[in-house]
């Protein structure tokens, strides 16, 4: 539900699929990823968060498809 999460995840995402070998790697990976995350994705996580909300109220906690 927490948009950050989902910032997060894409991150994971993008690191796990580069498949860095050493912490070295790892922490350039986070930041090459962190720099690319634009602005406007972040605000659109954050304005459908309302309406993933009232998806969660609406299925009483059940995963949605947002």
């Amino acid at each position: 539900l927490n948009p950050i999460e989902n910032v997060w995840a894409e991150l994971k995402k993008h690191v796990r699929a580069r498949r860095p070998t050493n912490l070295t790697q790892l922490h350039q990976l986070c930041q090459e990823k962190w720099a690319k995350i634009h602005p406007t994705y972040c605000g659109k996580l954050v304005e459908g968060y309302p309406k993933c909300l009232t998806q969660v109220k609406q299925l009483k906690g059940n995963a949605t498809k947002y």
